[in-house]
Order: C-alpha cells, then sequence, then structure tokens
C-alpha cells in the first residue's frame, strides 16, 4: 500500500474538463448526451487527464524549416571547395557533347551511302534469242520481252538486263557487233524497242542493256575501212608487223586471247597482224587513238549518245 501510494504522489496529475471519446464506447446504440450536473457521468472518472503537465514554452516558436537563406547559400557556393568541383563537372558535360557531336558527324561522314538502284534490287538478265518469241519465228525478240513484263514484275525484279541486240554476227553470243546503232533484224525494229523501254518504265522497273565498246566485229564499216588504210580509220584498230613462212604467222609477241590461242590474227588484205582478245572476229579496237574515243562515248552522235 506504501509502495502504491508513493507512485501516485510521484506523478503530478492535474484534472481537466473534456468529453469521452465515442470511439471506446461499446454500446453503440448510446447516443452521445452532454452529462447532466450533479450525474454519475459528471464525475471524475468521466474527466481527462494531463499526465505531462501544462505545455512547455520551447514549443511556441516552432516553424516550419524554410531552407538555407540566400546570404548563406551565396557565402558557401564561392567557397573554392564547392566552385571548383562545379566547375570541372560543367566543362566536363560541354566537352563531352562537343564530342559526341563530332562522333556522329564522323560516322556519318564515313559511313556507306544508302545503296544505289542497281544495288538494292535482283536484276533479271534477259538473253533475247531465247527468250520469248512472239512471231513464231523461232528466235526470241523484243516484242516478246515486252509480252512478260507481267511476269517479270510478280518476281519482284526491279532491274531488266537485256543483252546484246545489235546487228551482229553470231559468234561469242553476238558480242562482235557490226553496227553500234542498228538492231538485229531477228529482234525486231526501231520502233519495237521504243515500246518495250516504255512498257519498261510504265511497269517502274530500271532498263540495263549491253554495250561493248572493246571490240567490233570484223564486219564493221570501221574495221573494213581500216584494213584499207581510209583516212583516219588507218589506226582505229591495233595493228602490227608480222611475218609469214611457210603458210603460218609469226606474231610479234607470245600474247595470247582469252581462249588460249595467239591474240594476233594475219589479215590478208592489208599484210598485218591485228590485235584481238577474243575471238579472231572480233578485233580490238585502239582507245589510244582520240577518234577512237569521240566514236564511243565523247561526240552527242557517239555510239553511247544514241542509246542514252
Amino acid at each position: 500500500m506504501a509502495e502504491d501510494k508513493g507512485k501516485r504522489d510521484s506523478v503530478g496529475m492535474s484534472m481537466k474538463g473534456g468529453q469521452t471519446n465515442n470511439g471506446f464506447v461499446q454500446n453503440e446504440d448510446i447516443l452521445e448526451t452532454d452529462p447532466e450536473p450533479g450525474s454519475p457521468e459528471d464525475g471524475p472518472q468521466h474527466s481527462a487527464v494531463d499526465i505531462f503537465g501544462p505545455a512547455g514554452p520551447e514549443w511556441k516558436d516552432v516553424r516550419p524549416y524554410a531552407g538555407m537563406p540566400k546570404e548563406v547559400l551565396f557565402r558557401f557556393s564561392r567557397q573554392a571547395r564547392y566552385r571548383v568541383p562545379r566547375e570541372v563537372l560543367f566543362w566536363l558535360t560541354v566537352a563531352s557533347v562537343l564530342v559526341l557531336i563530332a562522333a556522329t558527324i564522323a560516322i556519318i561522314a564515313v559511313s556507306p551511302k544508302c545503296l544505289d538502284w542497281w544495288q538494292a534490287g535482283p536484276m533479271y538478265r534477259i538473253y533475247p534469242r531465247s527468250f520469248k518469241d512472239s512471231d513464231k519465228d523461232g528466235n526470241g525478240d523484243l516484242k516478246g520481252i515486252q509480252d512478260k513484263l507481267d511476269y517479270i514484275t510478280t518476281l519482284n525484279i526491279k532491274t531488266v538486263w537485256i543483252t546484246s541486240f545489235y546487228k551482229s554476227s553470231l559468234k561469242d553470243f553476238r558480242h562482235g557487233i557490226e553496227d553500234f546503232r542498228e538492231i538485229d533484224p531477228i529482234f525486231g525494229t526501231m520502233k519495237n524497242f521504243e515500246n518495250l523501254v516504255a512498257a519498261i518504265h510504265d511497269k517502274g522497273l530500271k532498263l540495263i542493256i549491253d554495250f561493248i565498246p572493246n571490240h567490233t566485229s570484223d564486219k564493221h564499216a570501221w574495221f573494213q575501212w581500216s584494213r584499207n588504210r581510209t583516212g583516219k580509220y588507218t589506226d582505229y584498230y591495233i595493228w602490227h608487223d608480222c611475218t609469214r613462212e611457210n603458210g603460218k604467222t609469226i606474231p610479234p609477241n607470245n600474247w595470247l586471247s582469252v581462249y588460249g590461242n595467239s591474240s594476233w590474227h594475219f589479215d590478208e588484205v592489208r599484210n598485218q597482224c591485228y590485235f584481238h582478245q577474243f575471238m579472231k572476229e572480233q578485233p580490238d579496237l585502239n582507245f589510244r587513238n582520240p577518234d577512237v574515243q569521240e566514236e564511243i562515248k565523247a561526240k552527242s552522235s557517239s555510239a553511247i549518245q544514241f542509246w542514252d
């Protein structure tokens, strides 16, 4: 008993008026009412007890934290230990941005360009004579190629490549050209070619045609004039002196054609040998001659400009 009394004396308690917290009322059906004066509910057991005593003066001036004052912030920000790291980080950021920009420009400059049309899609190569025969004469022709364009487009082809259709002999896949500006009659006419080009472009396709500037046929007019030493055509081909012994030609050197035989052939009209890298019916043009260069590619009436 004495111990309990001591504990009560050690705690300073004061009585304060208050109201009952309805959250602790067990019977929720009982309505909250103010106790009448003198009633049992108005007794000390229904009063709030403040065990902490009166509020201390140290809590009166407490305010929310507003941050560091401007003057203090400026004073600390000017110190070297803050200023130097800040400037270092700033210039590192600027340098990094410049390096990234330079690297981007360099990558764009050295990267390969977008593929051109002749690199981006498949090509369909056509040997006209073995392709479709539109007139039933036993030879494929330009009209037959035009008739098959719908089929070609279904193959997702982007470019049509037509091999040699110039007037020529039947030697070496018609690469011995007799006239760079004329279509061989077995393939059709120039009108047939113009219609084919228009149809190809209407289909959104590209067109490549063979052009063989290295040599001509020995039946070409240039060669006939050259073997007879006619004017400027005398040196249109590569001629060299050679000898004949017992009906055999002794060539000026040991050069071989792509077929393994001598690349020189004796011409009985000119009494000289002419050079040919391929068959003897395909004499090589002399491209060291400026007139030959003009004939092939330079002047407006050249063979290349004719088909452009």
